[in-house]
């Protein structure tokens, strides 16, 4: 009896086993390691959950603001600064270009981030656009899946009673190895690109933008464009995101063909940035148009269109 029963605990113990490595088997295979925590992180946390998960050594949290001094009055304990114009070089008046990938991965690792590290963004007085525009070009510098933004910023974390800090942390350079992952694209990418159905084009812009009944020096929108104004992805009083089912929904009506990647737009590619996250929190793998209207509305040899000119 003894010995049937020892059996009967090997076979069993072989079954959990087996059972234990098809799931290591299919996380492997997803990128999901077990034991990975980054890959659950979904791209907008909130204050209670930074709270719970602040001793985490793998979380970097970058204070994203304009000004030094904001940083400096207080931040979250282990917060580092972050200027958003590091991340761009400037061009012309308003327009800016990503800069280089080895100055920002140097960057990046003075901040201390390594290659296990998922960044949460932090901003402050309402300044969303940057927020999402340092996302935007984090993913294009590697960081796709790894990079968080903290709802409602530093003022929701303040009001929400979770302790504030003005000590500068000090911080062991990092390990962060990056490559570009190509998420912007140019007004040739888009004039090729028009009727691709692998593409949905999508204006961020507001109503009377869109729809041509204001904007120079050409009012309208790239043929074929759908619209979804970047304001209706945020609560402007809080500016925190919109419930993520209201945001997926409002990606439903637009009617995006299945495996069609949203492309976005705007005036500069900032504002529009706002859309790209809200399309990273309903599921998409979405692409910025990083010269939007200022590039095409100036280019008077490349087609647009309006309510009035169909």
């Amino acid at each position: 009896m003894i010995h049937s029963n020892y059996h009967i605990r090997i076979i069993r113990l072989r079954v959990i086993f087996s059972l234990f490595l098809s799931v290591v088997a299919i996380d492997y295979a997803t990128g999901n390691l077990p034991g990975d925590t980054a890959a659950l992180i979904p791209p907008v946390v909130s204050s209670a959950w930074l709270k719970e998960n602040l001793s985490d050594p793998k979380l970097v949290i970058l204070h994203v603001a304009g000004a030094k001094l904001d940083y400096e009055n207080g931040h979250i304990a282990g917060a580092r600064f972050l200027w958003p114009g590091y991340m761009v070089i400037s061009t012309e008046i308003e327009s800016t270009v990503p800069a280089p990938v080895k100055d920002v991965t140097k960057l990046l690792r003075t901040l201390g981030v390594n290659n296990d590290s998922h960044i949460i963004l932090c901003g402050i007085y309402g300044n969303i656009i940057p927020v999402c525009r340092v996302f935007v070009n984090l993913e294009h510098y590697g960081l796709k899946g790894r990079i968080s933004i903290l709802d409602g910023g530093f003022d929701v974390w303040k009001a929400e009673g979770y302790e504030v800090s003005k000590e500068i942390p000090a911080t062991k350079k990092g390990n962060l190895t990056s490559s570009l992952y190509n998420n912007l694209v140019d007004g040739s990418f888009i004039t090729a690109n028009l009727t691709n159905k692998s593409y949905c084009i999508i204006d961020a812009r507001p109503k009377p933008q869109y729809e041509g009944t204001i904007g120079l020096p050409r009012a309208g929108h790239i043929p074929g464009a759908k619209n979804l104004p970047q304001p209706e992805m945020y609560d402007p009083k809080t500016f925190m995101f919109t419930d993520a089912e209201k945001i997926a929904g409002a990606f439903r009506k637009l009617e995006i063909p299945q495996g069609s990647r949203p492309l976005l737009y705007c005036h500069t590619g900032n504002q529009a940035s706002i859309d790209y996250v809200a399309a990273v929190i309903a599921g998409y793998d979405p692409i910025l148009y990083d010269g939007s209207m200022e590039e095409w509305a100036s280019r008077f040899d490349l087609p647009m269109e309006s309510s009035s000119n169909p």
